[in-house]
């Protein structure tokens, strides 16, 4: 299944800024020790293991014997601070009614060793059962570079059971949930930089980069990352983009006032549970309202979901990266197998180094890869990413680490410019090679597309297929599309095709305010022409307004909203010309009426209430203005 998801922006500019280093110079972190031939550090609780990894003593012995060695691959350059080391190492004394004990734990940082021991150097008595013994290690102040070693070794100087049995035995323990065992240490770990945004009109894109010996690790295996822009925590999902061996995180912010002002930006990120690293810093942008006429930014996701016989030959693929033992298609034989050991390649499970390195090397060799393995032209599917301002390619095993015919996802980032107004092909089937014995049984797409209110895809066409469904909306803040089918097949032809613009006609937000002014503005004119006219017909002709509306919503094109729009005015006033009047024309005032004063008066019979007799005519009736009583006076 393809999952394409393409918002579209408007061509980008740079603020005045820098790069800001926000986090961290030192950071005390839980290292934990895992494997057994390959013994690493690593603050990650998800490599652990299912299975603890164990020494064990089932003798007395009274010399050194390492327990194991645990190394950090690579150091991050900076000051390890005068600090205490501690190592924590779970065990199980059996068959016993417990042993003295002497232990040693040496850390080793560049050229330098520090050595403690358990309690003092004298042996120390642990009882029977289960538990977690702990060495305190003093630090002194150390330079680091990025080559420099950090390891931990940790032996036994001394056991000796006290009332043992048959079978007593001492075992240690690591490399799982079940135990624990790690080394707590203060050390520069991990670089947290905010990098200068960059502004698209009225759109800010704020990047935080992770540096740190653990590659995509750290994001990937991370509890959290957040940011927050003056004080308000950004709820959008980021987008993650590999950039040599640093991670950038991108957020999209569109809460600017426009213009020049400076913003607070902070950023959030847990690396393990309780390790929350944080930083901050000030940006001056200048933001644009976006409707001048100019180029575009595409950034898109691409996700191919891979089932069936494919999915089984990626993932052997990648269990068998760098493998000289075996033949090889001339896909895989190109890979390089990069720091994949021997007892990672062919072991059935597809290890996190193996898909480190099948994710570094798809960026300069996707192309082949996906025309030569996969069938697929990858300029079809995600475009020319030579002309990319940034790309990264990411691989999920959606939870299957295993060799076997289950699925998983490919994921392609990307950010392309592209010309405004130009049309522009989203997809066609020609993404699919020909393939005389097909790769591929059938295929579903799904296509989601966003603007913001600054842009417009214009027109959304589909070419060569009536069965792709196409759902175009336009929303005042930006208009979004869907576009799916289900069960293509290499023989189906289509062709999706659509122009981008930042057209202040056809962006979203300016199109809504130029129909909304034109509305408004020809009814206040209505109402004023019909003021001395009957309202009713205009009031009953303001049904009109939801139809435009509705075009508008439904994506019709720039023209027709218009067009629409004005045709409407355009009736209000000939209905308002031909309303019947319901006053004098101009609205001519009514004569006043001449009041004159010491009429004679006559007394109501009935009220005694004094009425004026305004005529001299005999007889005459006149109605009392107290009772309503009718007053007949004959002479």
């Amino acid at each position: 299944m393809l999952s394409l998801f393409a918002p579209y922006s408007p061509l980008s500019t740079t603020v005045r800024a820098e790069d800001t280093k926000v986090c961290c110079d030192a950071t005390e972190i839980d290292l934990y020790l895992l494997g057994d031939s390959d013994q690493t550090l690593s603050p990650f609780t998800e490599l652990f293991s299912e299975t603890s990894s164990s020494a064990s003593f089932e003798t007395a012995i009274t010399s050194s014997e390492q327990i194991g060695k645990w190394s950090l691959e690579s150091a991050w350059p900076g000051t390890v601070p005068e600090s205490t080391w501690t190592v924590e190492m779970d065990y199980t004394i059996s068959d016993a009614g417990g042993a003295n004990v002497n232990m040693s734990a040496t850390v080793t940082i560049g050229g330098s060793s520090f050595t403690a021991f358990l309690g003092a150097t004298e042996s120390l008595f642990v009882p029977q059962g289960s538990g977690t013994l702990s060495i305190d290690i003093p630090v002194e102040e150390v330079s680091v570079s990025g080559t420099s070693e950090i390891s931990v070794s940790v032996s036994a100087r001394n056991f000796v059971f006290t009332v043992p049995a048959s079978g007593a035995k001492v075992e240690f323990f690591w490399g799982s949930e079940e135990h624990d065992s790690k080394l707590t240490a203060e050390l520069p770990i991990i670089d947290l930089t905010l990098d200068q945004p960059e502004v698209e009109g009225d759109l800010v894109y704020f990047a935080a980069r992770i540096e740190s010996p653990f590659g995509m690790e750290a994001l990937v295996f991370s509890k959290s990352i957040s940011l927050s822009v003056n004080g308000v925590e950004l709820a959008v999902d980021p987008t993650e983009v590999l950039e040599g061996d640093a991670i950038l995180v991108i957020w999209t912010w569109d809460g600017a006032a426009g213009g020049i002002e400076t913003v607070g930006v902070s950023v959030s990120y847990e690396l393990q549970a309780g390790l929350v690293l944080t930083g901050s810093t000030n940006f001056e942008i200048e933001t644009f309202d976006g409707s001048g006429d100019g180029g575009l930014r595409l950034a898109q996701t691409t996700i191919l979901t891979i089932e069936g016989e494919m999915a089984f030959w990626m993932r052997w693929g990648l269990d068998h990266l760098g493998d000289e033992t075996i033949p090889l298609s001339n896909v895989l034989k190109n890979f390089d197998g990069g720091n994949v050991n021997d007892d990672e390649r062919g072991s059935r499970v597809i290890e996190n180094a193996e898909i480190s390195q099948f994710e570094n090397y798809m960026s300069s060799y996707y192309i082949t890869y996906f025309q030569f393995g996969l069938g697929l032209e990858s300029e079809e599917i995600v475009g020319d990413l030579s002309n990319a301002q940034t790309f990264a390619i990411t691989l999920d095993l959606m939870g299957e680490n295993r060799v076997r015919n289950a699925p998983l996802k490919l994921r392609i980032d990307s950010l392309t410019p592209i010309v405004s107004g130009s049309e522009y092909r989203i997809l066609d089937s020609a993404f699919m090679t020909s393939q005389p014995s097909p790769l591929w049984s059938s295929y579903d797409l799904l296509i989601n597309v966003k603007s913001s209110g600054f842009t417009s895809f214009t027109n959304m066409d589909v070419f060569q297929n009536d069965d792709i469904e196409v759902t175009y909306l336009r929303f005042p803040w930006g208009e979004s599309a869907t576009i799916s089918v289900q069960d293509l097949t290499q023989s189906d032809k289509f062709r999706i095709e659509s122009r981008p613009t930042t057209s202040i006609l056809h962006a979203p937000l300016s199109l809504t305010l130029i129909m909304t002014i034109m509305l408004a503005g020809g009814l206040f004119v209505a109402f004023r022409m019909v003021r001395n006219r009957s309202k009713y017909p205009i009031m009953i002709e303001m049904i009109l307004v939801p139809i435009v509306f509705l075009l508008l919503f439904f994506a019709f094109e720039a023209v027709y909203i218009l067009g629409s729009s004005g045709g409407i005015v355009l009736i209000w006033w000939a209905t308002a010309v031909i309303s019947p009047r319901t006053g004098p024309p101009g609205g001519s005032k009514a004569k006043p009426q001449i009041v004159v004063e010491n009429f004679p008066t006559i007394a109501c019979p009935q009220c005694q209430t004094s009425n004026p007799v305004t005529s001299d005519l005999r007889p005459i009736r006149i109605q009392c203005s107290g009772c309503d009583r009718i007053i007949k006076i004959v002479a």
